[in-house]
């Protein structure tokens, strides 16, 4: 399992050669098919339907990226160019996102307005700041604790009920398969899906190895 920060241009680099180096039978990606033909042609895209809070996320998400030199998704263009490259069949494990889309538009109206502030004010800030990425991923659990208090329901939605989701998929992909599975998560779901996975792979049929690598840029 390869942990990514999404726009950190370094994950990237790392996440091609890591599929090239390794050739696995399966390269599952923290992605569904419509938000893979979204990153192929952004200008299809419509961004109807998710609600403020979506947009929103989405716009903060393409500003850093542009920040940084490297838009979110960067990394799992990369991952399906270098799976075909290998010859690695490309499996799709994320939550197809007209259903988190769904979710968004029930989202309650504080919470609603917290991200549009936090989002605003990250906007202002990025900027002028010069982005640690190896400080980003220092004690993640934290972070995301944090981001659970101030975000209950949005947590729900976008951690828990994608990584549930998430689970179920790799453990099919595995199932379907006796050669290797690599996958490219955000290394925020990295820890949860590990400890999720662990015991399933230790079941009969698989001999296998669970680790994960993330770049810092350093």
């Amino acid at each position: 399992m390869i942990g990514t920060v999404h726009v950190d241009p370094a994950s990237a680099t790392a996440v091609r050669d890591s599929i090239v180096a390794l050739k696995p039978e399966v390269v599952a990606l923290e992605l569904d098919e419509a938000r893979m033909m979204a990153l192929e042609s952004p200008k299809a895209q419509s961004g109807r339907g998710a609600g403020v809070s979506f947009l929103t996320m989405a716009l903060l998400e393409r500003f850093a990226g542009q920040m940084t030199g490297s838009p979110p998704g960067t990394e799992m263009l990369e991952a399906a160019k270098a799976a075909k490259a290998v010859g690695s069949r490309v499996e799709f494990i994320d939550l197809p996102i007209t259903s988190t889309g769904a979710a968004l538009r029930k989202l309650p109206r504080k919470e609603k307005a917290k991200l549009v502030v936090d989002a605003l004010a990250s906007l202002v800030v990025l900027p002028f700041s010069r982005i640690n990425w190896s400080k980003v991923t220092e004690d993640m659990d934290s972070q995301i604790g944090a981001f659970r208090k101030r975000y209950p329901v949005l947590s729900r939605i976008l951690i828990d009920t994608r990584e549930e989701y998430m689970i179920n998929r790799l453990k099919m992909v595995m199932a379907s398969t006796t050669g290797q599975v690599l996958a490219v998560v955000g290394y925020g779901h990295r820890a949860s899906l590990a400890r999720a996975l662990t015991g399933y792979m230790e079941g009969p049929g698989f001999a296998t190895s669970f680790s994960w690598q993330v770049s810092t840029g350093n």
